[in-house]
This record gives structure tokens, C-alpha cells and sequence, in this order.
């Protein structure tokens, strides 16, 4: 019965057939060429081996046997003899050259032995290339050639040795004659110093554990420690459709809200409403009703670093009304993209005059006014209305286009005082009921809610908060990049505030159309936190010009399983599995892409 199970075992594991050929086999499903490194650098630093068995479709095999000191410092006498009878004899100079390296060599082996007593080991390194096909193996040999070389290293193809090679490098202690002649005796201190398993894992000791690495370490990551390259606690995450990124995000959110910050969240698919009723948050559903947010309560417009240095405008321009001009301007144009730069001029003049009725100029301060006080959209449209009997020509399209916020589809949306009331430390600003609405509706309104939450961030600068702009794709409007803008001034204006923006997204294409690339590649770029999920091939090749991404980093991007990307951390790029703990599953429901 024991023969039986062993042998069902054995057959699970070896590959149906192995064909051998002069320099590769075929390995079941898999292309394969073994290497031996016969050529070693004259001094070597830490992890000296790592370079190359850490690439992707490598597999090392490091056969390490004891030496006789006695007889190997015989015979490196005899070597350091012979090397300085051929110096003395002179001769060709690149022959010269190599004997006086070679003598050099002799005698620092001879020191380590003989004074600093270290143990000599007899060191041969094997490399398994495989690949699906022939021409990426091909490949991955001339990437290991070519990272062998630059360490000073030499790898040569077992002509006709194949098997031997194969036998050599598998899991079976054993090392082929013909393989054993290209090892090299090493002292222990080189030895130890291959390192040729090491990870490049991240451990800060504090913050939130977001899985594991691929060697299996913790990856533990405090966003809001700050220094070297991680200047800001911003994040971007991108992937495509059911890579995870909802669900990371949740993560994300969950364990830092647990350690106290702030969680404010922009919702446009009702993925977070669980979520936030199990922490007991504040649910709003902003897409109309109760949760309504009037565009013309004055909010605050983040700016850049520089702009606080420079003088105030003598008009104003800075003021709360000047500033929550510019954020209708952005408004305006998302909803009303056809409207003409004449008809945008007398559309503000039409807001300074609305304010004004209502007692509200460049000089008022917000706090001094009631939600109720402040103008909606039939203000502004009945004002319109009366200029278009004065003035047909100038109002009248302005008149049928203003109908819509304030008595017509949109009103719902618009017109009305502001009922959203954030007061709690998880917020979760739900947008999903736009999703059946036209595109210019569904940008304004998204560009809205965003403006609201930023006011939110700045009324207090001494606690954490993150805000979390899900889908922001919906932002990425080629004839409006305003709103782009404002999502870029956010996020370097936001570190100010003890705060963390994180942006996810589908696809990295929508941030790099030439005509919102300057706003786009800013959100992309200017976070220190990017976690990278699967990727769709045009993101990809997108995503390896822009980030130069290795060729082992872009097969994990293209092959990666749910939950598995690259983590970059500053200047740290890490293979992570996303791990939850069972605890938090409940937490962890609805949706997720």
C-alpha cells in the first residue's frame, strides 16, 4: 500500500516526459537550459549571487564541500611558484595581466588561510533557465549572461551535458564529474556572502501588515512615517476588473481607521455601505435627497505649496467667494461642457449678482451662514429668467440649460440646501444612483462631492484622515482636465494636513491621454505608496515605460492571481500577496474589483 501511495506521489510530481537535446530539454511543458558559472570576480561584495538567481524562470543550485587546508595550501605554493616564474619570463601583456591577477588571487587565499584561519570551501553554482517557449528562453539566457557579466561572472551552456547539468541542479545532493571541474575553492566569509535567497521585504516595525512578500516575510508598511523617498502617505491603485483592488482597499481602510485616522470615503459603486454600517459610520448617499450638496455653499479650493507666499489679489481672489468661484467654474464646465466663453462670463457675473441678493460677497466669511442661506440653483435660474426678458440674445440659452438643476431632472441633485452631514471619523460619500446618469452629470456631480470632502479635510490639520476617491477614471475627461487638476492639487496640498489621498482606478491609460497627462501622470506619480494588481496589455505597456518596469515585473503584472501585484514603496518594489486575517472577512463584503 506504501509502494502505491509513493509511487501516485511520484507520478504527480515528475514531469510527463524530459527529451534532451545538445544545449536545452524539453521539461514537460517547459523549455529548459542548465548553465555552470566557471568565471568568478576577484573580490566580491554582499549578496553577490543574488542578482541573478532572484531573476524570474531562474532556478540556483549552490554545491558546497569542505577542503583539505593542508593540501590546498600545498598546491596554492605551487600555483603562486608557477605565476612568478612566468612574470619573470615576460611575454605578451594580456597574458601578463591575467598571471598577475592570478598570483594575486593565490596569495590573498593563501592569507585567509594561513593568518586569519578561515575554513576553504570548494564552490560550484549551477543555473536552471526554464521558459514556456524557446525564444523566451532565449532570452532569459542572454539576461543571465549579460547580469553575470556585469558581476564579473562568466555562465556556459552544458554543451551536450544537459542531463548531467539537470541531475545536478535538482533537489538530490548529487554533482556530475564534468560539473564539479568548473566549481572554485572560496573561503567561508565569500561563501556566506552569496546570499543567493535573499528578499527585498519591508518591515517598518509599525503601521498596518498588508500581506507577505514572495520569500514569505510580514510586509509591514506605517504610511505615515515619512522620509528618504516616501515623502507623502498618498497611495495609487490600479488593476484591472476582479485583480483585488476593492478588497485591498477595504483592508487598507479597515486597519488604519483601527489605528485611528479618519476615513473618508468616495463611493460611486455601493461597495463600502456594509462596511461602514458594521464600524457604525456615517453612510451618506450624496446622489440626491437627504444627502443633497448644494454647489453654491461656498467650500474651499485646496492650492498649491507656493500659492500661500504669494499676495492676495486687491479683488479678492483669494477670498472664500473668489476661491469657491474658481470650483463652480470647474463645475459649470463639467455639466455644461457646450457653454462658450462669452456665455461663461455671464454665468459668473450671474453668480456674483445671485450672492449678492443673498447678502453673501468677497468679504463674507462661510461660518457666519446658515445651509439654508445660501443659494440654490432656482435662485440662479430665476435670476437668469429675468435678464432674458431684458437681454434674449445673452440669457436665453442660458435660461433652457439652467432648467434642468433647478426645475428639471437634476434638480433632485442640486437645487436645495445642503443635507449632508458628516460628523463621524468613517464617512462614506455614496454616488452610486449616478451611474445611470449622462456623463456630464455624473463628472459634476462626482467633481462635487469631491470638493465637499476636501472642506471636510480642512477642518482639522492635527488628525489623520485619508481620503479614498474610488473609480477616479470618471475624473479623467479629455475636454475637461479641470477636474483632474483639482484631484492633482489634492493630493500635494493634502500632506499638510496629516493626510493620506488614495486613488483607485482601472486603467492608467485614462490618466495619460495627452490632454489630461499634465493633471494625470502627477496623480500617478506623486504618491509614495503605488500597488500595482493585474493589468490588461495596453495599462501594462503603459505602466512599463512610465515605471521601468523589469521583465520579471511585468510577467508578475500580466500573470498575477487576485490579491497578488507589486508593492512600490518609495524606491522598494516588492512581489505581495494580500492577506486578510479571518476576523476581518465580515468587514470585507460587497463588491469588489
Amino acid at each position: 500500500m506504501i509502494n502505491n501511495i509513493q509511487s501516485g506521489l511520484l507520478d504527480a510530481l515528475a514531469p510527463q516526459a524530459i527529451n534532451f537535446h545538445p544545449s536545452v530539454l524539453r521539461f514537460g511543458d517547459l523549455e529548459g537550459r542548465v548553465l555552470v558559472v566557471t568565471d568568478f570576480p576577484p573580490s566580491v561584495g554582499t549578496a553577490w549571487l543574488a542578482r541573478v538567481t532572484q531573476i524570474h524562470g531562474v532556478t540556483s543550485s549552490l554545491h558546497i564541500t569542505p577542503t583539505n587546508s593542508a593540501d590546498l595550501v600545498e598546491n596554492i605554493n605551487k600555483a603562486i611558484g608557477e605565476y612568478s616564474s612566468r612574470l619573470a619570463q615576460g611575454g605578451n601583456a594580456l597574458v601578463m595581466q591575467r598571471t598577475e591577477q592570478a598570483l594575486e588571487d593565490a596569495e590573498t587565499l593563501l592569507k585567509k588561510i594561513d593568518l586569519e584561519q578561515q575554513n576553504i570551501f570548494y564552490m560550484t553554482v549551477i543555473l536552471f533557465i526554464t521558459a514556456i517557449d524557446r525564444e523566451t528562453l532565449d532570452r532569459r539566457t542572454r539576461q543571465v549572461e549579460a547580469s553575470l557579466a556585469a558581476a564579473g561572472m562568466r555562465g556556459r551552456t552544458l554543451i551536450f551535458r544537459q542531463e548531467q547539468g539537470l541531475k545536478s541542479v535538482g533537489p538530490w545532493m548529487t554533482l556530475e564529474p564534468e560539473i564539479m571541474a568548473a566549481g572554485r575553492n572560496m573561503p567561508v566569509e565569500t561563501v556566506a556572502a552569496s546570499f543567493p535567497f535573499v528578499s527585498g521585504g519591508l518591515n517598518d516595525a509599525s503601521g498596518i501588515m498588508l500581506g507577505r512578500d514572495q520569500a514569505g516575510g510580514v510586509v509591514v508598511i506605517d504610511i505615515w512615517q515619512r522620509g528618504g523617498y516616501r515623502t507623502n502617505s498618498n497611495w495609487t491603485i490600479l488593476g484591472k476588473p476582479g485583480t483585488g483592488k476593492s478588497y485591498t482597499a477595504k483592508m487598507l481602510l479597515l486597519r488604519e481607521y483601527a489605528q485611528g485616522a479618519k476615513i473618508i470615503i468616495i463611493d460611486p459603486e455601493r461597495e463600502y455601505r456594509a462596511m461602514c454600517r458594521q464600524v457604525k459610520g456615517a453612510w451618506i448617499n450624496v446622489a440626491g435627497g437627504q444627502g443633497r450638496i448644494n454647489p453654491l455653499q461656498i467650500r474651499s479650493l485646496p492650492l498649491d505649496q507656493d500659492d500661500e507666499d504669494e499676495e492676495k489679489s486687491i479683488f479678492d481672489a483669494q477670498s472664500p467667494l473668489g476661491l469657491h468661484l474658481q470650483v463652480l467654474r470647474t463645475f459649470f464646465s463639467l455639466y455644461l461642457r457646450d457653454l462658450g466663453d462669452v456665455e461663461r462670463s455671464i454665468l459668473e457675473d450671474a453668480l456674483i449678482e445671485v450672492y449678492k441678493e443673498k447678502g453673501i460677497d468677497f468679504t463674507t466669511d462661510p461660518k457666519d451662514i446658515l445651509p439654508e442661506q445660501w443659494p440654490i440653483m432656482s435662485d440662479l435660474y430665476q435670476y437668469i429668467l429675468e435678464q432674458q426678458s431684458k437681454k434674449p440674445d445673452l440669457f436665453e440659452r442660458l435660461a433652457i440649460l439652467l432648467r434642468r438643476p433647478a426645475e428639471g431632472a437634476d434638480a433632485a441633485l442640486w437645487n436645495g440646501p445642503s443635507g449632508a452631514a458628516a460628523k463621524n471619523d468613517f464617512i462614506v460619500l455614496d454616488v452610486h444612483e449616478l451611474q445611470n446618469a449622462d456623463d456630464s452629470v455624473r463628472r459634476a456631480q462626482y467633481f462635487n462631492v469631491l470638493s465637499y470632502a476636501w472642506n471636510l479635510i480642512e477642518q482639522d490639520r492635527s488628525s489623520k484622515v485619508i481620503l479614498f476617491v474610488d473609480e477616479a477614471w470618471m475624473l479623467a475627461d479629455d475636454q475637461t482636465p479641470q477636474a483632474l487638476a483639482f484631484l492633482r492639487d489634492t493630493s500635494k496640498r493634502i500632506r499638510k494636513y496629516q493626510g493620506s489621498l488614495i486613488v483607485a482606478s482601472q486603467n492608467v491609460i485614462d490618466f495619460l491621454d495627452p490632454v489630461v497627462a499634465r493633471h494625470g501622470q502627477a496623480i500617478l506619480d506623486n504618491p509614495s505608496y503605488k500597488l500595482l494588481l493585474a493589468q490588461g496589455d495596453k495599462d501594462l505597456m503603459a505602466l512599463s515605460n512610465m515605471m521601468n518596469l523589469t521583465e520579471a515585473e511585468a510577467e508578475l503584472l500580466q500573470s498575477a492571481k487576485r490579491g497578488e501585484g507589486l508593492l512600490v514603496a518609495g524606491n522598494q518594489r516588492i512581489h505581495l500577496m494580500i492577506e486578510s486575517a479571518p476576523y476581518e472577512e465580515p468587514y470585507l463584503v460587497g463588491g469588489g474589483s
